[in-house]
């Protein structure tokens, strides 16, 4: 149970010396807004992204990712399946692979 599912009257009151009193379900829900706005609102994009298109669309996202090494993510089949894609890593970054 989330502290939100409580109503202000039953939520606890802890001694403070604070004269400002603070809303905590307030800053709980702003907390969990902010999460959102971060990764977990472009992996939530992707995911609708790929969910709601067909399946050439989620192939051509499979194969450009994979065969990149996760630095091209391309939805347009009819360029994916020419050939390999390449990688292309972020400006001022280089490509290695791996070595054991």
């Amino acid at each position: 149970m989330k502290s939100s599912d409580i109503s202000v009257e039953e939520q606890p009151v802890y001694p403070t010396s604070s004269k400002k009193k603070v809303d905590w379900s307030r800053v709980e829900a702003e907390a969990d807004k902010e999460e959102e706005e971060g990764e977990a609102a472009i992996e939530k994009l992707f995911q609708k992204i790929y969910k709601d298109n067909p399946d050439d669309v989620k192939r051509a996202m499979m194969k450009s990712f994979a065969e990149s090494g996760g630095t091209v993510l391309s939805t347009n089949w009819a360029d994916v399946q020419k050939g390999k894609v390449e990688v292309k890593p972020p400006d001022g970054m280089e490509f290695r692979k791996w070595e054991q």
